[in-house]
């Protein structure tokens, strides 16, 4: 199995004002992504959210994706199975299978601390439960866990894993990363280093829902050969959306506002405790304008 080449668009999951599920804002959000370019969506992923919700939310949220996504042909649909324990991402595993997903995103165990030993044997359980082809994603800031590119390339070994979600950004460690891995699985980065990773050879981007026409933009004129206006885009793509990363405080509710302001849909808050600087919406309505000129 392949996932599609090209930019997946990570889904936060809208919420009402009491913190309900939003399904219609939901259906929504995965068609304008389906409707500005994206060739796969990621049904709860980090900022979607997906460890403050409970099974069966998590459940809904993966069936109201599957079904949008699956109105459309050739679209890839992965979902965020992950869990602070194997076996709780293996159960989500097995329930996203059951729907048809395409293949599951999973960041090491983010609570108790873990070593090599054990991250590795975390995903060779759940790419040996045979539910779906599995989508490594490195975000240390979030797992604790730092996935250096010679580990990389020891987990691309393993049979089921067939992607990478890089999350950083640094150059040396993304040429390490390409070089270790070696093409026995694809590599997907964040917006930010769109550029740098399509100069390396990667897959594409496992890209922020608020972020996905500028990353669709850049794919488009980088494959055309105008590298130029690309680089354009990425320069303006970061200004934008400036670099926090989730360390940052209210990064989680300042994403929910982004893609409020960029979407036109309203995504609703975070789940309490997180929220959002009280500015967040009107630096973004300050900002786009720049970035739309050139996509």
């Amino acid at each position: 199995m392949k996932l599609a080449h090209g930019i997946l668009a990570m889904l936060v999951t809208p919420f009402h004002d009491d913190y309900r599920l939003n399904e219609d804002a939901l259906r929504r959000e995965v068609q304008w992504a389906i409707a500005a370019g994206a060739h796969g969506v990621v049904a709860a992923p980090s900022i979607g959210e997906f460890l403050h919700m409970d099974e069966a939310e998590r459940t809904r949220v993966f069936e109201i994706v599957i079904e949008e996504t699956r109105q459309r042909p050739n679209l890839s649909a992965v979902a965020m199975t992950s869990g602070a324990t194997t076996l709780e991402t293996l159960r989500h595993a097995k329930i996203a299978a059951r729907l048809g997903y395409d293949a599951q995103q999973v960041i090491p165990p983010y609570y108790w601390r873990c070593g090599e030993a054990e991250v590795e044997r975390h995903y060779r359980m759940i790419a040996e439960a045979g539910d779906l082809p599995v989508v490594i994603y490195h975000n240390p800031a979030l797992s604790k866990f730092n996935i250096t590119p010679r580990f990389a390339g020891k987990l691309a070994t393993i049979p089921g894993v067939v992607a990478f979600k890089e999350v950083l950004t640094d150059l040396q460690h993304l040429e390490a990363l390409y070089d270790e891995v070696d093409g026995r699985a694809d590599i997907y980065n964040t917006f930010r280093a769109m550029l740098a990773g399509l100069m390396l050879g990667a897959a594409g981007g496992f890209i922020n829902i608020f972020a996905v026409p500028a990353a669709v933009a850049l794919l488009k004129t980088y494959k055309a050969g105008d590298y130029q206006r690309a680089e354009e885009i990425q320069r303006r793509l970061n200004r934008c959306f400036p670099r926090g990363g989730e360390e940052t405080l209210g990064h989680l509710g300042t994403t929910k506002v982004t893609a409020s302001v960029a979407t036109g849909i309203e995504m609703g808050p975070a789940r309490p405790p997180y929220m959002a600087p009280a500015d967040a919406a009107d630096r973004i309505r300050r900002r786009l304008p720049l970035l739309n000129e050139v996509i």
